[in-house]
């Protein structure tokens, strides 16, 4: 198997997945009620509300932020490692929670339909904790939302959906296309000063649900290598969270 085809950019049309893609390979819950992503979905949604609930004036706005999740560097010298994960549940303007669900609806279901709910939970864990790390690594004052989930569930589906071809129906080569180009533009937002966004928590989710992806596809016999990789970025983001103040030195100087 050479390189480039481990790397297959997912096509437009599903149909030109091959006869596989009628095999619904993917659908092994097929009647399964995505509990984890409606369930994140509420949460995300309570969050918000309360962040939103008009009485800014009378709270200190940081300190509810914390509280209700969000997590940065301080916060793990603390001992809150816990806020890696939670802080992807903290949104504070609408079109980000907006866009941010619209995107773990289209991608969770499918994924729960394909993984089942334990295994798409626990995915959604462990990619919220790798990019809230990597993402405190680049800036201490960390970051919120669930951007750096839905990136790494895109890194999946491009990973995984020469196996699970029924991925296809919610994510396919213009879906791709539109993830990167978006992403460049969020280079362009956040280096001028437009937007402030956790490009680093984007690219490191990206990237570890890319090599999760290529190890599910592949298998641990031939995908061992995507496998320790994944393993090493979950390492480090760890490290982060038990040796905060020393991994920052190390980085920054």
């Amino acid at each position: 198997m050479s390189f480039s085809m481990k790397f297959q950019f997912p096509p437009d049309n599903p149909a030109d997945a091959g006869p596989t893609y009628r095999s619904r390979l993917y659908e092994r819950f097929p009647d399964l009620l995505p509990v984890v992503s409606y369930g994140i979905l509420l949460w995300c949604a309570a969050v918000f509300l309360i962040l939103n609930r008009g009485d800014a004036d009378r709270i200190d706005l940081q300190t509810l932020i914390r509280t209700l999740g969000a997590a940065n560097l301080k916060d793990l010298i603390d001992g809150r490692w816990w806020g890696l994960v939670s802080s992807a549940c903290v949104h504070l303007d609408l079109w980000h929670v907006f866009f941010n669900m619209y995107w773990l609806v289209r991608f969770g279901t499918l994924m729960e339909r394909g993984l089942g709910s334990a295994k798409t939970l626990g995915f959604f864990v462990l990619a919220a904790f790798v990019s809230s790390g990597w993402q405190i690594i680049m800036a201490p004052s960390g970051g919120i939302g669930f951007s750096g989930v839905v990136y790494a569930m895109g890194g999946f589906m491009w990973g995984a959906w020469p196996r699970f071809t029924g991925f296809l129906e919610g994510f396919n080569g213009s879906t791709l296309r539109w993830f990167l180009i978006w992403q460049g533009i969020c280079f362009i937002l956040s280096g001028s000063g437009m937007l402030p966004i956790g490009n680093t928590a984007h690219i490191s989710g990206m990237a570890f649900g890319l090599l999760v992806g290529l190890w599910a596809c592949w298998g641990t016999r031939r995908g061992w290598k995507w496998l320790l990789a994944a393993i090493a970025m979950l390492v480090i983001a760890a490290a982060v969270a038990v040796w905060p103040m020393r991994f920052f030195l190390l980085i920054h100087g």
